[in-house]
């Protein structure tokens, strides 16, 4: 095991939303000398409430789709008394009282932007151009963790110079209130567009859904019982790799169960509102909607549903696909989206288009490590996933740290450009299936990719509660802890349970690991109703 010294390494941590924090805890841990920067006030990423209409935030009233066992950092147990799903102020609170219990907050400075990323003349070092900044700031290393949010997709809307009302993309939307008797037409259906819309209703006159095809929509509960609790280590291992060897079969089976609960949720929709997905939408993040109330909205007409815009016809009025015409509507709300981009690398990667109309992909290896600055370069937030997108990276930001503490070693460069090969190949594959893919270039294959951070971060997960020896030797020697860190609760307290050597162990995992799953039983033998007037 190697004993680099790294105190001397000087690391810059590029955001401090879920992906920062964690980023600048596991390289504090490694002993690196970590400075932060975020053109935020404060920590929390997108889940920090800001009404600046250039940053991307949520909304006061927007609530986390998955319940609170699965929401903490691996290291900081939520509070028992956190609802069963925390609004974005919560969660906020959650990610400021782990920045202030760690001693992350003092080294971040905040209400600053990194404008480029270059390399050194000598190429030895990172040189950070800072906004209102004339020098630049020197790094050895530096790891981008800003979030996929910031790259605005418009959609095509013809002659939209004629329209005298308010048009603005989605992450101008800070809230309702602005729209109060307004008619409003959202563009877009996935989760955005469904946020927005359902947040609309109440406020606003008139509520229109333009979209352009359907969506599996499914709630956070069905019958007062949180769909996440069937979700567990050993079921998301097994459901990977059925994906992995047999995708079809995984499709179908995630389509079955998806939909079966949407219909115990809900019942049939209504096929007039042109939702009806399609079966290659159980396994696409693009065509999933996790919302409680956007289905009762549209049921009662608070919300109707219409086919996209395609052109605008007078100053209040707009043309659908179908060739409806809305007249008098006095804002249109662009919820289409982002393009995953990793500017900041600039010329640092490079990039290879799949198929004919998706945007080239960035040569990532396992969508983190550019292939000639795996050393020193790092990107966290060039991920889908459909699970926690914030434990995703909190595991990558493990992996980072111990691959650059020279604890865990990554393949020869070769090996790497074969391993981006592959993946391009499995994505263009899954684009002729699936079109709406296409705008899902950070999409991972998931088997493969969370074996390899799991291993590399030294989770101890797949070697203890996989299929191996020391699984089967775990099995037999303690049954009962086997089964409730295979099967209970998929916490992220799980990720610091098991020494290995690798990322820090806490001694505080398995009593955290108990009780979430003590509060997850309790929970479960309460039945609750949610709140379709937030979303």
């Amino acid at each position: 095991m190697s004993t680099m010294d790294t105190s001397k390494i000087r690391v810059a941590v590029i955001g401090a939303g879920p992906a920062g924090l964690a980023a600048m805890k596991n390289l504090l841990d490694e002993g690196f000398n970590v400075t932060g920067f975020d053109n935020r006030d404060g920590v929390g990423g997108v889940w920090r409430f800001t009404e600046h209409p250039g940053i991307t935030s949520v909304t006061r009233h927007t609530k986390v789709q998955l319940s609170k066992f699965l929401m903490p950092f691996s290291d900081l147990p939520l509070h028992d008394d956190a609802p069963r799903y925390l609004t974005g102020e919560q969660l906020t609170a959650h990610y400021q009282e782990y920045a202030r219990i760690y001693h992350l907050q003092e080294r971040f400075e905040f209400n600053t932007t990194v404008k480029s990323l270059a390399r050194s003349d000598d190429n030895s070092a990172w040189l950070l151009s800072l906004e209102g900044h004339a020098d630049p700031r020197v790094f050895d290393k530096v790891v981008l963790a800003s979030g996929s949010e910031h790259a605005r997709v418009y959609p095509a809307i013809d002659n939209l110079g004629v329209f005298e009302g308010t048009y603005m993309h989605g992450q101008s939307y800070k809230g309702p209130e602005p729209f109060e008797d307004m008619n409003v037409v959202v563009m877009g259906q996935g989760n955005s567009a469904a946020d927005c819309a359902a947040e609309l209703k109440g406020h606003a006159s008139s509520v229109y859904l333009a979209h352009t095809r359907g969506a599996l929509i499914v709630p956070r509960e069905a019958r007062g019982k949180r769909l996440d609790a069937s979700v567990s280590w050993a079921t998301a291992e097994i459901r990977f790799r059925l994906g992995h060897y047999f995708p079809s079969l995984q499709r179908k089976l995630m389509w079955n169960i998806l939909t079966g609960a949407a219909n115990k949720a809900w019942g049939e929709l209504d096929p007039a509102w042109g939702l009806d997905p399609e079966e290659a939408c159980a396994d696409n993040i693009a065509g999933i909607v996790v919302n409680d109330a956007i289905v009762p909205a549209l049921r009662s007409g608070l919300v109707h549903p219409v086919s996209a815009i395609r052109r605008v016809v007078g100053p209040r009025s707009v043309e659908l696909q179908d060739g409806t015409v809305l007249e008098d509507i006095d804002a249109i709300i662009a919820a289409t989206g982002y393009r995953f981009q990793v500017d900041l690398l600039g010329s640092h990667v490079g990039y290879h288009q799949t198929l004919p109309g998706t945007d080239a992909l960035p040569d990532l290896y396992q969508n983190i490590f550019p292939v000639d600055y795996a050393d020193s370069l790092a990107c966290l937030g060039y991920n889908i996933v459909q699970i926690n997108a914030g434990t995703a990276r909190e595991i990558a930001s493990m992996a980072v740290a111990q691959v650059w503490a020279g604890k865990s070693k990554l393949p020869s460069r070769q090996d790497m450009m074969r391993q981006i090969e592959r993946h391009r190949e499995w994505f263009a594959e899954r684009c002729r299936t699936n079109p709406s893919m296409r705008q899902c270039g950070a999409q991972i294959e998931p088997h493969e990719y969370w074996k390899f951070i799991h291993e590399t971060a030294g989770t101890g997960l797949y070697e203890n509660l996989g299929w191996s020896w020391p699984a089967w030797k775990f099995f037999v020697t303690s049954p009962k802890l086997y089964f409730t860190l295979a099967y209970g609760v998929l916490t992220p307290h799980l990720l610091r349970y098991f020494e290995t050597g690798k990322r820090k162990a806490w001694d505080g995992a398995l009593d955290a690991i108990l009780h979430a799953n003590q509060l997850s039983a309790l929970d479960l033998k309460q039945p609750h109703q949610p709140e379709v007037k937030t979303v």
